[in-house]
């Protein structure tokens, strides 16, 4: 016989259920054991005189354990639990579970050294699920916009950012690096005619960082494209395609979310402000009394959402033009001696960098030199410009950070399948 998920169990009819014991209650004379699989939960009653083969079969059984059960599902107004239990015929047992190593009170780092009992939560899993749906929807609106998807390699000669926040390792011989993001290919895509490119993967950096925003590796969306006049038209794709995606969401489980989560997805119906950074560093200062610095840190993020929302009724906000110095060594410098680049930041975090890119070799190689690289470490980058490039930019955004951010989780750990962090390389 087929398996039947929970869910679609119709009842007063013969079916087989297969799923994991959430509980057993064991009494005088009946044994009530509930059963889930990711589709719902329903209870298996047994009374023990009449049925003392299914008695004998679940001996040893605990919470954790797997189980097919088959049998016939009854409405019963003395169910709690949907209206519904399964009169079973027979139960096999497929795997016996050891007593639970941790509880649902252990802390986020013990619950991370056993993730894979951590993740039978339900509400975890549906994390994963709204990641799916997430990223499912910035795939489909690139598709819908000519864009083509490209899979870049995660080994390299050389580092993205040309700094010392790398992975090193030995690659037949050769010192090679796990790429901090696709970069590099991803511009090497527009020196080949691609014009709009896509690409869903991991992304490693080698950083000491113990915040709830950073992670050594992570999942990381990026867009480029071609022929562009400057940053603004690379903010304007990706604020269309924000608003696409979180409408995709907010219709796939807006209820859901919120009923799990307790949060609203706002789909936006605003323009995203767009601040320069000047212009956002005098708002801190004369509405926050916040210092100037040279950049934001988490404090100054926060309080510029907390602006956009009063002042334009806007979650998103964009700052633009950062310092050059701020900047990676391929991003284009603006006339005025700033970058043609920005942030955006969302529910009082960035979740996204983008700019236009430096395609004239002879400016990029002096981007190199004037931030201290190497410029033979570069060399193969660079030759990518020499016979012919269309002006460009793009932007890439962090798929866990941004999945945290909407479902309002406190760490990047929870939207996180497998982390990995300076202290964390295992399971």
């Amino acid at each position: 016989m087929k398996r039947t998920m929970i869910a679609h169990i119709v009842p007063e009819t013969e079916s087989k259920i297969s799923g994991w014991v959430e509980r057993l209650r064991d009494s005088k004379y009946m044994i009530f054991m509930v059963v889930k699989d990711r589709s719902g939960h329903i209870q298996v009653t047994i009374e023990k005189e009449k049925m003392p083969e299914i008695v004998k079969s679940l001996e040893g059984v605990i919470a954790g354990s797997v189980v097919n059960v088959y049998g016939v599902a009854h409405l019963s107004e003395y169910v709690k639990m949907g209206g519904i239990e399964m009169i079973p015929t027979k139960v096999e047992v497929v795997s016996y579970a050891e007593a639970m190593p941790i509880t649902d009170k252990a802390n986020i780092d013990q619950r991370l050294d056993y993730r894979w009992i951590d993740l039978r939560d339900d509400a975890k899993r549906f994390i994963f699920e709204v990641e799916t749906v997430a990223e499912m929807a910035m795939r489909e609106y690139c598709l819908q916009n000519q864009f083509i998807e490209i899979h870049t390699p995660k080994i390299s000669a050389q580092s993205t950012e040309g700094g010392s926040e790398v992975f090193k390792t030995e690659y037949f011989g050769q010192t090679a690096y796990l790429t901090q993001s696709p970069q590099l290919y991803k511009q090497m895509a527009m020196a080949s005619g691609f014009e709009k490119v896509f690409e869903i993967g991991p992304c490693f950096r080698a950083e000491q960082s113990f915040t709830s925003r950073h992670a050594t590796e992570f999942m990381s969306f990026d867009v480029e494209m071609s022929y562009i006049d400057n940053h603004h038209d690379v903010m304007d794709m990706e604020e269309d395609m924000l608003k696409y995606v979180l409408k995709r969401v907010h219709d796939t489980y807006g209820d859901k979310i919120k009923e799990v989560f307790g949060v609203d997805v706002v789909v936006p119906t605003v323009a995203f402000p767009r601040l320069t950074f000047l212009e956002a560093m005098d708002i801190l200062e004369k509405e926050y009394h916040y210092p100037k610095k040279d950049d934001f840190d988490p404090e100054s993020e926060k309080l510029l959402c907390q602006y956009a929302m009063k002042h334009y009724g806007s979650e998103f906000v964009f700052i633009t033009d950062f310092p050059f110095a701020n900047r990676a060594f391929y991003t284009m410098q603006s006339e005025n001696g700033n970058s043609k680049s920005y942030d955006l930041l969302w529910k009082d975090q960035e979740i996204t960098s983008g700019a236009q890119r430096e395609h004239r070799v002879q400016q990029l190689v002096e981007n190199i030199a004037s931030k201290g690289i190497n410029p033979e470490n570069m060399k193969g980058y660079v030759d990518f410009f020499r016979y012919g490039c269309p002006a460009h930019g793009g932007y890439a955004i962090g798929i866990n950070r941004f999945v945290a951010k909407l479902l309002g989780l406190p760490n990047i750990k929870e939207a996180t399948f497998i982390f990995r962090g300076p202290n964390r390389i295992m399971p």
